[in-house]
């Protein structure tokens, strides 16, 4: 059996599912959806993923000894670069880990308030939400996004109790939000 013809077709496989995934991510990400959906809601870097993945397999499909070993190599020394950079991304897209909460719910329901500070072109993007469930099934539930000046964002997020979310601003105003059992939120946030 000629392995480089296995790992291309193991790679085309991989370039289709990143393609899929590219396509129907996007429709995917709405109130009350797969939260490991709306996690890889990055359609560019999954399109990008897709066209290395069939490079790579046309390499190793070559008939060419000298390309597939060449592409082999180059394929495993890619895949060990983006193992080691994992950790370096995780610093480079949350530059301020200490402006994030990750609250669970006070009656151990298995929700959680999450709230992300993301670097927007000008001003950080705040977003605020409540995943409920376990993984891989979590569903997230938004309960706002702001994007706006940097004066704007939030100070502390906490459970009141299980039924009530309160967020306090930068300018040290409250906002007590109700969320069902579910992790629906029933008030607005008006920001």
């Amino acid at each position: 059996m000629d392995m480089h013809r296995v790992a291309a077709r193991a790679l085309v496989a991989l370039a289709v599912t990143a393609g899929a995934a590219a396509a129907v991510v996007p429709f995917c990400d709405r109130p009350g959806g797969l939260a490991l959906l709306a996690e890889t809601d990055h359609p560019a870097l999954l399109a990008l993923l897709a066209a290395a993945f069939l490079a790579g397999a046309a390499l190793l499909a070559s008939r060419r000894p000298g390309v597939r070993k060449g592409a082999a190599l180059a394929l495993a020394g890619t895949a060990v670069l983006g193992v080691l950079a994992v950790p370096a991304y995780a610093v480079v897209a949350d530059p301020f880990p200490d402006r994030e909460w990750d609250v669970p719910a006070p009656d151990g329901s298995g929700r959680r308030l999450v709230v992300e500070r993301g670097i927007g072109l000008t001003d950080p993007v705040w977003r605020i939400y409540v995943d409920a469930g376990r993984f891989p099934t979590t569903r997230r539930h938004p309960v706002a996004e702001y994007a706006g000046t940097s004066s704007r964002g939030v100070l502390e997020a906490t459970w009141t109790d299980p039924s009530h979310i309160r967020l306090i601003d930068l300018d040290h105003t409250h906002h007590d939000l109700r969320v069902t059992p579910d992790g629906r939120p029933l008030d607005p946030l008006t920001w």
